[in-house]
C-alpha cells in the first residue's frame, strides 16, 4: 500500500519560518524586511504568532518595511538626540511596472526615547479588512508622563509623507545643509540628494507624534517593554 505524503504540522511550519528569519538576520543584513503582500499569504493568527516569536528573539526590531500604503505610528512623546532630516522622492509600487514617485521626509535619530508606541497596518485578507496592531511601553493616551516603561531606540530612521506633533522643540539646529551630508550625531543619514535641503539638530522633543510612514528602520538596539501584537478584525486606529 503506497505511503501517504507526510504533512508538516502548522506549528512546525511556523517554527521553521521563524528560523529562516533568524538565519537571514545573522547573515549580515542590517534588518528584516516585511512587505504587505506577505501578510496575505499567511493566515492572520499565523502572522501574529510568527512575528511575536521573531520579536521575542530580537529579529523584527531591526527593520520594518511596508509598501503600497502607509502604516501609522503614534507616541505620546519622543525625546531624541543626533537628529537629521531631508526631503526626497521614494519609488512606490502602484500596480504598474515602474511604480510612482512619492515625496517623503526621511528623518533619523542617533538615539530616541519614546513614551509609548502604537503602530497599525491595515490589510485585506480574503476580502475582509484586518488590522495588525503593535503596542509597547505605556499606553498611548495623549498623556506624556514618562514612567518606567519608556522605549529606548538607537539609530532610528523614519520615512513618512505626513508627520504631526502637538508640540516640538529643537536645539542646536543647522538649516540648509545639503541633504547628502546631514548626519545623526556624526553618523550619515543615507539617501540624500546632492544640493537638496537638509537639517540637523542636537536635541529634539516632539509631543503627540503621529506619522503616516512607509519605512521604520532600527539598525541599533530597541527595548519594547509590555509588547503586545495582535490581529484585529476590521479597520481600527491607535
Amino acid at each position: 500500500m503506497p505511503r501517504l505524503p507526510q504533512r508538516t504540522p502548522p506549528w512546525a511550519r511556523l517554527r521553521n519560518w521563524a528560523g529562516e528569519v533568524r538565519d537571514a538576520a545573522a547573515t549580515g543584513r542590517r534588518g528584516t524586511r516585511w512587505s504587505r503582500a506577505s501578510l496575505v499569504a499567511v493566515p492572520a493568527l499565523g502572522v501574529a504568532s510568527a512575528l511575536g516569536v521573531a520579536m521575542a528573539q530580537g529579529v523584527v526590531a531591526a527593520n520594518f518595511f511596508v509598501s503600497g500604503q502607509p502604516f501609522t505610528l503614534r507616541s505620546d512623546q519622543v525625546n531624541g538626540s543626533g537628529f537629521a532630516a531631508f526631503l526626497h522622492s521614494r519609488q512606490l509600487a502602484d500596480g504598474s511596472a515602474a511604480g510612482k514617485g512619492e515625496a517623503m521626509a526621511r528623518a533619523g535619530f542617533q538615539s530616541a526615547r519614546l513614551d509609548g508606541l502604537c503602530a497599525v497596518i491595515h490589510q485585506t485578507i480574503l476580502g475582509l479588512p484586518y488590522t495588525l496592531e503593535l503596542n509597547a511601553g505605556s499606553p498611548v493616551d495623549g498623556k506624556a508622563d514618562g514612567g518606567p516603561d519608556v522605549i529606548d531606540a538607537y539609530n532610528l530612521i523614519l520615512e513618512a509623507n505626513a508627520v504631526q506633533g502637538a508640540q516640538s522643540q529643537f536645539s542646536e539646529m543647522v538649516l540648509g545643509k545639503t541633504a547628502h551630508q546631514v548626519q545623526m550625531g556624526g553618523q550619515p543619514l543615507e539617501g540624500g540628494t546632492v544640493g537638496a535641503f537638509g537639517l540637523e539638530a542636537g536635541v529634539v522633543r516632539v509631543t503627540g507624534l503621529r506619522a503616516d510612514a512607509f519605512t521604520a528602520e532600527i539598525s541599533g538596539n530597541i527595548t519594547l517593554p509590555k509588547l503586545a501584537l495582535g490581529i484585529v478584525p476590521g479597520t481600527v486606529e491607535c
